[in-house]
């Protein structure tokens, strides 16, 4: 029989019910009910578990929804050449991503500006979830000027990625030009889709991705914060600056090139 106290003993089955992986990263524990039964102990000796295996980072307590395991956060790569799909696939994760919707929408001035567009110009915005495995990571908001990427959207159906989705009309080569990242609570429908609190923190990261220097997407993506963490590889963006630098420019290129770095700076 355990002789230390009730709490420790429902504490040191639930952490390792967590290691032998019998409670999942991401999944439900069974309600306070449930486990004061199996464990033959009260509801408040569970919930003292709990808030100690909560203190401890194992147990994410979400208002409303329940006692769920900490997920091990998914490293994102930042670089001019990332792609979320690349990034779960390398990491041994299955990537799916479904369209929630589709419209052809008049360009706005954020829009216009971003994409190189005049105002109520044509753009594709593509809403989509993306998931790593079975668990809702990432809701993406995308949005194409529509001259430039006739046809996209009847090729995205079954690509599973957007880069696929690109290559399918022509444009196999672009790369990220900035990135900016923010964070906030999500909204209710937010939560919604990412199955999560609406007390936990999103990610809001917004990027240009152009081809040459033709804007061809602009992209608002709010991530699961708990669910990922990002990573910045810097060694890219030398390389990238370095090989710029050894190539002659004039006067004129030289200026934009400081404008452009320093406005990457800014927003990196």
């Amino acid at each position: 029989m355990y002789q230390g106290k009730r709490w420790e003993f429902v504490r040191s089955n639930i952490e390792e019910g967590i290691s032998s992986s019998r409670f999942r990263p991401g999944e439900k524990l069974p309600n306070d009910v449930e486990l004061a039964l199996e464990y033959g102990v009260n509801r408040h000796t569970v919930r003292y578990a709990i808030r100690a295996l909560e203190q401890e980072g194992l147990l994410r307590v979400e208002q409303g929804r329940g006692t769920f395991v900490v997920e091990h956060p998914t490293p994102y790569l930042l670089s001019s050449q990332t792609r979320l799909t690349d990034n779960l696939l390398s990491q041994g994760h299955l990537a799916r991503r479904k369209i929630l919707s589709a419209a052809t929408i008049p360009a706005d001035e954020r829009l216009a500006r971003y994409l190189d567009l005049q105002a109520r110009d044509d753009v594709l915005r593509i809403d989509t979830l993306s998931y790593q495995d079975d668990l809702p990571i990432v809701i993406a908001h995308s949005y194409f000027p529509a001259k430039r990427t006739p046809g996209l959207l009847d090729k995205f159906s079954g690509a599973n990625s957007i880069s696929t989705a690109l290559k399918r009309i022509g444009i196999d080569d672009y790369s990220q030009q900035w990135v900016t990242i923010s964070a906030r609570l999500p909204s209710a429908q937010e939560a919604r889709l990412l199955a999560m609190s609406t007390s936990a923190p999103v990610f809001v990261k917004e990027s240009l991705d152009c081809s040459g220097r033709i804007p061809i997407k602009f992209g608002e993506n709010v991530l699961c914060a708990p669910r990922m963490s990002f990573r910045f590889d810097f060694g890219e963006i030398c390389s990238a600056e370095q090989s710029r630098a050894r190539k002659p420019r004039s006067g004129k290129a030289r200026a934009s090139k400081s404008k452009s770095s320093a406005s990457l700076k800014a927003k990196v």
